[in-house]
């Protein structure tokens, strides 16, 4: 059987090795086909590359253009191909400068920039593509993509090279992301450490298990290469082959599997190599093995069972022995455990005897069996003393004791005041059984006299403090965690108009409309987390008539934290309200003038605005007219009343133009005639001009979204500031929005200009600080708008209108 066991191990083993074969030639094959896929993915990213970099050379801008012009394309262009693992797009002038980078950061010239500039001079490589590595940080894989830059100049006659050579433009590649995206795409499985890339003359580009050996020649060998490699063998096997599979071993890493194929590009040969760890190919071979082995292992352990069987009556002989033996065993844990509980008993006696509190332990028949130390310091010792003699100096049992309670199982507590002592006790008495079985009552007695004191001073300082209540010119109020009143003290009784016994216990929102009922009901919410603030609520007296109030509330949590209800301090603020009442009245009327005021002085400038443009605007034209008239028909032949003439007509034609625009201020036609909309791009216009002031503007078609008597006010409020703007901000910008935020349209005006100091202004002389800003919120209310200015000095102003959107465009 034995013999039987070693030929079942030796075929599998043979058949475990020519799996192992098979298994690696179908790998290489597979490695193989994905390497000459990386290589080609590699060499069709670089030459897309490539025709990218000739695209950008030939922009007009590149060529002949200013700086400003080369950036604009270059960002645009970049931002184009920022999907493609270019990370920077820079411009070089003819001396190796960097006149513009899409990313600074990102490139480094200094190491190459005179080679780069050798190689872009010479006539041969105009229109050619230099690709050379970033020597920055080891594994960067950052590639420079150069072209050099020529001009054409027509003027240049005779031999030489076609054009002046005036810079480079380069492109710096990621070919680190470019190759994780691949192997990521292709191969899950396959990471960046499985790939290494050398160029034809033996140069590392990327080796993750000798980052140290980067931009350095596999034939430039130290003596520490040794310590890693027994051969360069292989290497020189990748580099003649150019393609195909080998294996190799790097001292303190495992054997590998690699495959390898070349990519061209230029002038550039690389060879692209995907490696791959021996024992990952071969492991699910080596698990067939194991599995194998643990068929085998299933027959051995039959074999093992059968032989047991045949053991087992043996077994069974020494089952009586083992029967004694366990008695004994059992004999000696029983002497144990009777030896570990005289040590608890001694533990428990060493606990009492170490407690602060008094301690002592009495039979049926008023025994004591027991008393620490605290109390045998405190009544002297036992001498073999009843605990009625030794603690109350009695011949006879208590009246008052309570044992017959104890010994029927319940647990009594209660206080004792010690003529002996002076002093007041806590006493708890329990039921425990004795060291004989017999039932006891154990006392623990605590002294509570300081805790008296402290309990009769605080009594008389919850007097003291009644009285102070009491006496509050405010209303004060404490409630359970039900919200039932607990308390109330005279004043509040008072300001509500119940007797304390007709508030107490009732809850508080019988005292409350229904709205107030709402804001005590979030009250008590934040109250409940611990939060605490003033706020206003109304409570309803007798009469049923609302008492407005300040409320300021502080919850009362117990020593585990929970709620157990609040007091607060209510405030009467009646006269307050009044006040506060009469104020809004006033400020409503205020607001109903000022509208009709602004309303009426409209009004009056449409008014004024057509007798400007009907009458005076007609006298004018008509003394144009006659004056014109008169020129035409002069006989004297001076030629200075003919001058006169002249000067007189176009000061005429001013005064037409200043009346034209008078009457369009005070009230412009084109708001009537085109909308708001265009009304504003027009005074925008017209502002610009008049001022010198560039403005941007980015604006909505508003006319559909605002109520047409809104028009005017959008109108006069942007004129204003602009004038505003224009006469004092000294502002060379200024841009103007309008957008649509959610059902509201939002005007905003911001210059750059000196700004000016909004608490000095607003906090000024009414009469001096003008009614400019105070005319504007105005008009802001009459269409339910809201205007808000924000300035600082130095720093510009911000202006911002927001008015409602009517409700049928909603």
């Amino acid at each position: 059987m034995v013999f039987l066991l070693g030929v079942v191990c030796l075929l599998t083993f043979h058949l475990h090795f020519e799996g192992i074969k098979e298994v690696l030639s179908q790998f290489q094959k597979g490695q193989l086909s994905y390497a000459k896929h990386l290589s080609n993915q590699i060499q069709f990213y670089i030459q897309a590359r490539a025709r990218g970099l000739r695209a950008a050379a030939s922009f007009p801008s590149i060529q002949n253009g200013t700086i400003a012009q080369q950036r604009s394309d270059i960002e645009a262009y970049a931002k184009q191909i920022g999907q493609v693992y270019v990370k920077a797009v820079s411009l070089l002038d003819e001396s190796g400068t960097v006149v513009y980078s899409t990313d600074p950061t990102n490139i480094d010239f200094k190491r190459s920039v005179a080679e780069l500039l050798a190689w872009a001079r010479k006539s041969k490589n105009k229109g050619r593509v230099s690709l050379t590595p970033v020597m920055t940080e080891i594994r960067s894989l950052v590639f420079i993509l150069a072209i050099p830059l020529y001009r054409n100049v027509s003027e240049v006659k005779g031999p030489g090279p076609n054009g002046h050579f005036i810079g480079v433009l380069a492109f710096t590649l990621d070919m680190k992301e470019f190759l994780i995206d691949q192997l990521g795409s292709a191969d899950p499985k396959m990471d960046l450490d499985q790939v290494w890339i050398m160029d034809k003359d033996g140069t590392l580009l990327f080796q993750p298990e000798h980052p140290e050996m980067v931009f350095r020649n596999i034939y430039q060998r130290e003596g520490s290469c040794r310590s890693c490699h027994t051969s360069f063998t292989y290497t020189e096997q990748v580099l003649s082959r150019r393609q195909g599979t080998l294996d190799y071993e790097i001292e303190g890493h495992p054997k590998k599997i690699a495959a390898f194929a070349s990519m061209e590009f230029e002038d550039v040969s690389w060879v692209v190599v995907v490696n791959t760890p021996y024992a990952r190919v071969t492991g699910f071979v080596k698990r067939s093995l194991r599995n194998h082995l643990f068929l085998i292992g299933i027959v051995v352990v039959a074999l093992v069972l059968g032989s047991a069987l045949i053991l087992r009556n043996q077994r069974m002989k020494f089952k009586a022995e083992e029967e004694v033996t366990r008695w004994q065993e059992k004999m000696a844990e029983r002497k144990k455990a009777e030896d570990g509980l005289q040590r608890e008993r001694d533990k428990l006696k060493g606990i009492l005897d170490s407690m602060t509190d008094g301690v002592y332990i009495v039979n049926e028949q008023n025994e004591i069996l027991y008393v620490n130390p605290v109390l045998e310091k405190e009544f002297g010792p036992i001498k073999q003393r009843p605990c009625h003699e030794y603690f109350y100096d009695l011949p006879e049992a208590c009246s008052w004791c309570k044992k017959n309670e104890v010994f029927a199982g319940k647990t009594v507590r209660w206080e004792w005041y010690s003529v002996k002592t002076g002093r007041t006790y806590d006493i708890s008495d329990t039921p425990v059984p004795g060291p004989d079985g017999t039932s006891c009552k154990l006392s623990i007695i605590r002294n509570i006299s300081e805790r008296k004191r402290a309990e009769k001073a605080l009594r008389q300082s919850e007097k003291r403090y009644r009285l102070l209540i009491e006496t509050m010119n405010d209303g004060l109020g404490v409630q359970d965690e039900r919200g039932a009143w607990r308390y109330v003290n005279d004043r509040l009784c008072e300001m509500l108009g119940y007797s304390r016994d007709e508030m107490m216990g009732r809850p508080i929102t019988d005292f409350l409309s229904e709205h107030d009922q709402m804001i005590y009901r979030s009250q008590m919410t934040l109250r409940r987390r611990g939060e605490r603030g003033l706020y206003e609520m109304s409570w309803l007296d007798k009469n049923g008539q609302p008492v407005p109030t300040l409320v300021s509330p502080k919850a009362i949590f117990d020593e585990q934290g929970q709620f157990k209800g609040s007091f607060a301090v209510v405030t009467g603020i009646t006269e307050r309200k009044q006040a506060e009442e009469a104020l809004k009245e006033s400020e409503m009327r205020l607001r109903l003038l000022s509208t009709q005021l602004l309303t009426a002085q409209e009004t009056e400038r449409k008014r004024i605005s057509r007798e400007l443009h009907d009458e005076l605007g007609q006298a004018l034209t008509v003394m144009k007219l006659r004056l014109h008239f008169i020129e035409k028909h002069l006989d004297d032949p001076r030629p200075e009343l003919g001058r006169e003439c002249e000067e007189g007509l176009r000061y005429i034609d001013q005064i037409i133009e200043n009346v034209r625009r008078l009457s369009r201020d005070l009230s412009p036609s084109i708001l009537e005639d085109f909308g708001l909309s265009a009304a504003l791009r027009w005074l925008i216009n017209n502002f610009s001009k008049n001022y010198n002031v560039k403005v941007t503007l980015d604006m909505i078609d508003v006319d559909p979204l605002l109520p047409r008597d809104s028009h005017v006010v959008v109108y006069r409020t942007v004129q204003e500031t602009l004038t505003n703007i224009g006469k004092h901000a000294r502002a060379g910008n200024v841009s103007v929005a309008v957008r649509r935020n959610d059902h509201r349209v939002v005007f905003t005006i911001e210059d750059a200009g000196i700004g000016f100091d909004m608490a000095k202004v607003f906090a000024g002389d009414p009469a001096e600080k003008g009614l400019g800003l105070e005319t504007m919120k105005g008009r802001a209310q009459m269409v339910e708008g809201v205007l808000e200015v924000e300035a600082h000095e130095g720093k510009g102003t911000r202006i911002t209108l927001s008015i409602p959107i009517k409700q049928e465009v909603v």
